[in-house]
């Protein structure tokens, strides 16, 4: 019961992207649902709770927040992974807006004619209906990914610093010096494509907050690396991979870290949209 408990805990995550989403988008349905009719007010005096509306509209909200969803990804690994501009923003969002547009569309004519039959067809309404769905995604949809785009810019640019502390001294490292992070000993270190390793005061756990994901990927406990610092991938036993790892520091064997089974696909989705 206790370990069904926690388990619990951990999916039920507010931070959670759905959890999140999903709860807004319950709130929202059942706002708007109890203001779009006079008799759905809850003060009216014939007044019924509206599920069938509010259902329709999660299931729409939930729809367009998948769609979203994935069209973002798409764009954060095909598009914003070196750069991010104001063309590829609106660019995402006008072809998620697109989609939905799809699926409103089709809801309209089909569930909208299946319930309440073809009589039901109005242009007035379904312009006026589709301009407040539209509206609605698009702050929605800002709303949701404003701080994910935010962070993208962040890192995307090549003048980004990494602040190291170690030892009281301060060092401001380039993003793009970083080969790979790696832990011994309880002491993470970042080697630079020169060669070079920098000893820091900070965790691997500290370290993943300050750096893009689109760019570096955790491999295992001991490893956060980048693309450039991949020098070849093997399959091995156990559906486990073996990964080379570039420079060479001058006192060290080559770095060749082992990738589990559970993360190979994660790895190998990453590593072939930097290929």
């Amino acid at each position: 019961m206790k370990a069904i408990i926690i388990l619990l805990k951990q999916k039920i995550n507010f931070s959670n992207f759905w959890v999140k989403t999903g709860l807004i988008v319950i709130t929202l349905s059942i706002f708007a649902n109890h203001l779009s009719k006079p008799e759905n007010f809850p003060l009216h005096k014939s007044y019924k709770f509206p599920w069938f509306p509010i259902v329709v509209s999660i299931l729409l909200a939930g729809i367009a927040l998948i769609i979203a969803y994935f069209n973002f990804n798409y764009f954060k690994r095909r598009h914003l992974v070196e750069k991010v501009t104001v063309h590829l923003i609106f660019r995402f969002l006008f072809t998620t807006l697109g989609y939905i547009s799809i699926v409103y569309i089709l809801f309209y004519f089909t569930l909208n004619g299946l319930i309440n039959g073809i009589n039901s067809y109005n242009l007035y309404g379904l312009l006026t209906g589709y301009s407040i769905s539209m509206l609605s995604c698009t702050i929605v949809i800002t709303l949701l990914f404003a701080t994910d785009i935010y962070r993208l810019h962040k890192f995307a640019s090549i003048q980004g610093k990494l602040k190291v502390e170690h030892a009281g001294k301060i060092t401001l490292v380039g993003y793009d010096e970083i080969a790979f992070f790696y832990s011994e000993n309880k002491i993470v270190y970042i080697i630079k494509t020169d060669g070079t390793s920098i000893v820091t005061d900070f965790t691997l756990n500290e370290v993943e907050p300050k750096i893009s994901e689109q760019s570096f990927f955790r491999a295992n406990r001991q490893t956060i690396l980048h693309a450039r610092s991949i020098e070849q991938v093997q399959s091995i036993e156990n559906g486990k991979l073996q990964v080379l790892l570039k420079p060479t520091l001058f006192d060290k064997n080559a770095f060749q870290i082992t990738i589990s089974r559970y993360k190979k696909q994660a790895f190998m989705d990453w590593f072939e949209n930097k290929m």
